[in-house]
């Protein structure tokens, strides 16, 4: 058994079609099993990572036809999420979502900057360790509610509103914290203001071109003869492309033009048909893609040499998050059912801890050991939120408010 894994684990490494088409095949598998003992399919897409990839059986091995596409998969479900999301949600509950998103920040970060200085790291270690675990992965947020189906509650638009200014606050202040570890604590004032800048500025023309200029010229593109698919594509990487230059990841502006696709398309038929077209890619191909594809960072040694450290940084973040996020919910008038399954929803990291990590390890803020762990934490925090959303949900029986025009 163990010299027949070896050799599909050289054929695969040697053959990355044969690579994909394993992936795929363990994906397709994991999301039946999943469906029928009734959890999302998400959490077996993670599992299936961990026990397919590196970590352990090695069958599936990480290379660059899969990075692409894991690229691409968390692109694809941040232009679906905003897809889903009805802008006026967003404005409606913008007060909640400003109060989430803001305690959900900054009582996290605040929690683990003080665990980080319990066991004596330097500051720019503390930091930077604080802001990885202060971030909500948007598209981990954003699939879960799917899964769950919750997008019909008015909890998806405050979650998804709050997981952007909880990204947009940390992408903000990565500088200044990389300032400090890389200039001997100290900080560069004027690079950090224009960064902020250079942020507010990606909103406002985003938001201007989203309102005044794309409904305009959308319903001259956006039609059957003029491929409304591919012109929506087209939108969503010029949005992203805004947001790489403000400094923000592309997946910000992949969101962005999701939100704004709708009122660019003539025909309700045609945008329903565009919608089919982006859940197939997203949620069939490249979505599973990009969520196997974070167990393949995963490394288990770190229990054994920084166990003590490990489990007090998880605590952290899981209580950081949930007391931050169900916080700021109940600040915003949200019953407590709503600010638990806030709380939980965005205790996601993902792809964006994921890539602050590595720009870390890059610029030596932190060691290979802070590394694993950020990777390690990265991963449980990302399974968690199916799991806990799942079992709560089932106890209060749904219980939530459904009309996004209703308040309690």
């Amino acid at each position: 058994m163990e010299n027949l894994i070896s050799l599909i684990s050289h054929l695969a490494h040697d053959n990355p079609t044969l690579n994909l088409l394993m992936l795929m095949a363990i994906v397709w598998t994991t999301g039946v099993i999943c469906r029928a003992i009734h959890q999302p399919p998400v959490l077996g897409e993670l599992m299936a990572g961990i026990i397919f990839g590196p970590a352990f059986l090695g069958l599936i091995s990480p290379n660059e036809m899969l990075y692409i596409l894991s690229e691409l998969g968390v692109f694809f479900l941040m232009f679906y999420a905003g897809l889903e999301t009805n802008p006026l949600d967003l404005k409606k509950f913008r007060l909640q979502s400003t109060l989430v998103g803001i305690c959900g920040f900054v009582i996290p970060f605040l929690i683990a900057y003080f665990t980080c200085k319990m066991f004596g790291l330097a500051l720019g270690q503390s930091l930077f360790i604080a802001l990885g675990l202060s971030i909500t992965a948007i598209a981990v947020s954003a699939r879960v509610l799917h899964d769950l189906e919750l997008t019909d509650y008015r909890v998806t638009p405050i979650i998804i509103g709050a997981s952007i200014i909880d990204d947009v606050m940390a992408l903000s202040f990565f500088t200044a914290i990389t300032d400090i570890g890389t200039n001997s604590g100290h900080i560069h004032w004027f690079n950090f203001g224009l960064v902020m800048v250079k942020v507010l500025a990606f909103f406002a023309v985003s938001i201007g071109i989203g309102i005044w200029l794309y409904p305009k010229i959308g319903r001259f593109f956006a039609t059957r003869s003029s491929k409304g698919f591919t012109f929506a594509l087209i939108m969503a990487l010029l949005f992203g492309i805004f947001a790489e230059i403000a400094g923000l990841h592309i997946i910000i502006g992949a969101y962005m033009a999701g939100l704004f696709v709708r009122e660019g398309v003539v025909s309700p038929e045609l945008f329903t048909k565009i919608s089919d077209r982006f859940v197939s890619i997203t949620y069939g191909f490249l979505g599973p893609i990009f969520f196997v594809s974070l167990s393949f960072h995963v490394t288990f040694s770190i229990f054994q040499t920084h166990l003590l450290l490990t489990s007090c940084l998880l605590l952290a973040a899981i209580i950081g998050k949930l007391a931050g996020a169900g916080c700021g919910a109940l600040a915003g008038r949200m019953n407590g059912r709503e600010a638990t399954v806030v709380g939980l929803a965005m205790n996601g990291r993902g792809a964006v801890e994921l890539v602050v990590a590595s720009i870390g390890l890059q610029l030596g803020l932190i060691n290979d050991e802070i590394f694993s762990i950020l990777v390690l934490i990265a991963f449980i925090t990302t399974s968690l939120p199916p799991i806990s959303l799942k079992l709560y949900l089932e106890k209060i029986n749904y219980k939530l408010v459904s009309d996004p025009y209703t308040r309690r």
